[in-house]
């Protein structure tokens, strides 16, 4: 049984880290999503000091991270893509970032670092790399990753999904109400196409899913009001969407995103 357990989790990840390598390297996704989402950003600073040590975890090609250098004492991005990984060591090195240390593809090596280095007082996990993880069981289990990589108590979790009752919803009614917000859906990029899996959530999702793993919720919101890749390619959507965001339930958001402690 265990060693079917790994096969699923491991065929899994690499299905998953596939597809990214072809996002990743056909130059889409950072033409897609250039920049961080700004009531992200702010969310972010809000929870760093020039103290702090943080994991991005799924850190991507380095989005939010790389704009990290020289805000917090020490950093460490994770993503079971080499393809992230290799972007994201070439660009921390022509940054001068030299002591950024990047994880994985290995979900070992996360482990691996806190007990290298210690746990950490802020994690991320941002942009629906949750909800990229479509089997709940191995989803739980990176829930428990981060929450072991956090202090306890003082520790804080910043983490964002997409929202069901905003997105997807021609792949939701494909998927079927048994579905429960569980899809597939595809992005074409100068004649190659990936596909990906998503779990869409609500607030109630996310709300228990952190509790299953033993965060205490200390805060939830809109990630966004507008789509993101909206925000990131008109300025006067991203004004407005600054405006609008912070008065908006989670349940209105294009994205939901919560902040939470380690129990």
């Amino acid at each position: 049984m265990r060693d079917e357990e790994t096969a699923r989790k491991a065929k899994a990840g690499s299905q998953i880290a596939a597809s990214y390598h072809t996002y990743f390297t056909s130059g889409q996704y950072d033409k897609r999503y250039p920049s961080p989402n700004k009531t992200t950003w702010q969310r972010i600073c809000q929870l760093v000091t020039p103290s702090t040590h943080l994991i991005d975890f799924g850190c991507g090609s380095g989005r939010y991270l790389l704009r990290l250098q020289g805000k917090v004492a020490r950093a460490a991005g994770f993503d079971i893509s080499p393809a992230a990984i290799a972007l994201i060591r070439e660009r921390a090195a022509l940054s001068g970032w030299d002591d950024l240390e990047i994880l994985g593809p290995a979900p070992e090596a996360l482990q691996g670092y806190i007990d290298r280095v210690g746990q950490a007082d802020v994690v991320l996990c941002l942009f629906g790399v949750l909800g990229h993880i479509q089997d709940a069981h191995i989803r739980h289990e990176a829930l428990l990753q981060m929450h072991r990589a956090l202090k306890p108590g003082t520790g804080r979790l910043l983490v964002s999904v997409p929202n069901m009752a905003r997105r997807f919803y021609a792949e939701q009614r494909v998927a079927g109400a048994d579905a429960t917000g569980s899809i597939e859906y595809e992005r074409h990029m100068d004649g190659a196409h990936v596909v990906l899996p998503y779990q869409l959530y609500d607030p109630a999702r996310l709300c228990r899913e952190l509790a299953e793993a033993g965060f205490e919720l200390r805060g939830l919101g809109a990630e966004s009001v507008l789509p993101e890749s909206w925000l990131l390619n008109n300025a006067f959507a991203r004004w407005g969407d600054g405006v609008v965001t912070p008065l908006c339930p989670a349940r209105w958001g294009y994205g939901i995103i919560a902040e939470a402690a380690p129990i």
